[in-house]
């Protein structure tokens, strides 16, 4: 999946969250940490990955990947997924 597809994926799964904390698509940059911002909590972090690894077709080791300092950020997802 190609970081642009990525991003437009993860949009589209969090359209109800951010609806529901009033931001926008817009309000989404690459250094936007998902967890820190209160927009996921750990355990719907945890579906998101599920969700991108079942469409990109690749699973993550998820203890490697949560040692990134950036794994929660969306740019951080983009190169996990590459």
């Amino acid at each position: 999946m190609k970081p642009l597809e990525l991003k437009a994926r993860i949009v589209h799964l969090l359209t109800d969250r951010l609806a529901r904390m009033g931001m926008s698509e817009s309000d989404l940059s690459d250094d936007m940490d998902l967890v820190r911002s209160g927009l996921l909590d750990s355990l719907a972090f945890i579906d998101l990955i599920t969700a991108l690894e079942k469409e990109a077709g690749k699973e993550l080791d998820l203890d490697a990947a949560l040692d990134r300092p950036d794994a929660t950020t969306i740019g951080g997802l983009k190169t996990l997924f590459q």
